[in-house]
């Protein structure tokens, strides 16, 4: 029995490249929403503690505690998302040099279809503001405090 995509091989391979060039899409837009839901929450709890203190050490350390559960959750989904998002560009890397478009001389004389591939990872930058967002946080939660010892 033959295979099903033989003589179709082209369809396949455009098909193929449809679904994952969409999942990258999809992942690096959830990535985006993650990031922003956590940030925006960062900010809107850090407002309010600004305006209304919290007094009570269990309190404070329980808002610290669910502050960085949910920072370590969001640091967790963009990480499997990072390395999800890692093996899609694979795929499509290897779509395009089946494709040709990677190598010179088949579609252009001189050079090929796709220039050089240059990874650009953002969890990393995404993981810095996370940090910076949670010690933010930690500042506005404990400021009050601490401006209370140096005052009394």
């Amino acid at each position: 029995m033959e295979p099903v995509y033989k003589g179709k091989e082209f369809k396949a391979l455009k098909l193929r490249y449809e679904d994952q060039t969409q999942l990258l899409r999809f992942l690096t837009e959830f990535d985006f929403k993650i990031f922003t839901a956590f940030f925006t929450l960062q900010l809107v709890l850090s407002g309010w503690l600004a305006a209304n203190p919290v007094h009570g050490w269990l309190l404070k350390i329980g808002l610290l505690l669910i502050d960085l559960s949910l920072a370590g959750i969001s640091i967790k989904l963009m990480h499997n998302q990072h390395r999800r998002r890692q093996e899609v560009v694979c795929t499509i890397q290897r779509l395009n040099e089946a494709l040709g478009y990677t190598t010179a001389g088949i579609y252009l004389t001189a050079q090929s279809i796709n220039p050089d591939y240059t990874r650009r990872y953002w969890f990393n930058w995404y993981l810095i503001a996370i940090i910076v967002s949670v010690a933010g946080f930690c500042f506005v939660l404990f400021g009050s405090a601490v401006t209370q010892m140096h005052s009394g």
